[in-house]
């Protein structure tokens, strides 16, 4: 089966990040698979080597409203490649699967990765998207959901039920693991001493990531411990970055919280920390984040979003979302435990995210959905 997988980029991100690891371990037996971008390039764009044998496309669009060009130009990707398949990563690369899947009469799988979006937060594009998206749901013939979190939330919103099945993401546990060098050369990258304890956050900015809440629960960390470290990892709009910036110059902790912007070694950057903070209020679904801390032993506490409780387990501490002190009294409780009782927890973690989440569950169950959408019904037709 050849499998066309069209995505908007290859940035740093949960969503890309779990498609190349899907398409790295498919069963080449059966599927050859083709990425096809919205854009150039990508922070995660050098993972995909040669040796994968993983063709990647771009369509170069030039920006939001150049649409038909670009319509243009995926159509004759598809009706040049002739894949079986049509696999939409995303809200608006679900829409266009689906268009030049419908208008070259090719199976269409959408992707499905967040759950309880607070619209409010964007622009009118994307209420219009995401209203659009559950009133077409039903011409897809395939509906993939990160997290049990998600599939309620988009049956909440109309999408359609019968066509809809729950796939967890998998974590690379031979990518993401315990690395003590990779720690302590990330932390003098920093400026950050080897014995410090460090909390730090990743994720982009954006107010469903929470930000605001991760650094007023650390400005109540730091007047217990006051020599606790603060790291945030992630970029976003410029103006919400000054706005953030702001809030930590009011809190008095411009001093105490490194902003890193984006990074590439995630290994080394979960390494570094002793605890991982999750402040989403909403939006998530299968944090990767929590995975990817989890797999390198680092203890996590989240906030109450998506299936972040239920990857987590009892591997950390779970509270409320929107709620500074709470978060506070999380990452309080992880510090207040000694040394070695966290590496438990951390080693505890890792093992639950062997045991349950593994690429090998994400890969296995993928396949069988895409594969069963090229079975006869019982009129011979591919079902």
């Amino acid at each position: 089966m050849k499998v066309l997988f069209l995505i908007r980029s290859l940035d740093a991100g949960g969503a890309e990040r779990q498609l190349i690891e899907l398409v790295r371990h498919l069963d080449r037996s059966l599927f050859d698979p083709l990425i096809v971008t919205f854009y150039d390039g990508g922070l995660l764009r050098d993972e995909i080597r040669e040796e994968d044998r993983i063709p990647v496309l771009s369509l170069g669009k030039s920006g939001r409203w150049d649409v038909f060009r670009f319509l243009i130009e995926l159509n004759k990707i598809v009706r040049r490649e002739k894949p079986d398949l049509v696999h939409g990563y995303l809200d608006v690369a679900n829409l266009f699967a689906l268009g030049v899947g419908k208008l070259n009469h090719i199976k269409v799988v959408w992707g499905l990765r967040a759950s309880n979006i607070d619209l409010k937060n964007y622009d009118w594009t994307a209420e219009f998207v995401f209203r659009l998206s559950g009133w077409l749901s039903a011409l897809a013939d395939g509906l993939i959901v990160n997290s049990q979190a998600g599939y309620d939330y988009h049956v909440r919103r109309g999408f359609s039920r019968k066509k809809m099945v729950v796939i967890h993401n998998g974590i690379d546990a031979e990518l993401f693991y315990p690395d003590h060098d990779a720690r302590i050369k990330k932390r003098a990258e920093w400026g950050l001493d080897e014995h410090s304890l460090v909390i730090g956050q990743v994720g982009r900015l954006d107010p469903m990531k929470g930000p605001e809440f991760f650094i007023r629960a650390a400005a109540k960390v730091l007047s217990e411990y006051p020599g606790v470290r603060f790291v945030y990892v992630g970029d976003g709009p410029a103006v919400y970055r000054r706005e953030l910036m702001a809030l930590t110059g009011s809190l008095g902790l411009s001093s105490s919280l490194t902003w890193t912007g984006l990074q590439r070694d995630m290994r080394a950057v979960y390494n570094a920390l002793d605890v991982l903070s999750l402040s989403s209020v909403a939006g998530e679904g299968f944090p990767n984040v929590i995975g990817e801390a989890m797999a390198c032993g680092t203890p996590c506490v989240v906030t109450d979003v998506g299936d972040a409780a239920l990857v987590l387990g009892d591997c950390g501490r779970v509270v409320t979302p929107g709620d500074s002190d709470a978060l506070a009294a999380g990452l309080l409780a992880l510090l207040k435990e000694e040394g070695k009782t966290r590496e438990q927890t951390g080693l505890l973690a890792r093992q639950r995210i062997i045991s349950l989440f593994n690429p090998q569950n994400l890969i296995k169950k993928t396949q069988e959905t895409m594969l069963n959408l090229q079975k006869p019904d019982h009129n011979g037709k591919p079902v």
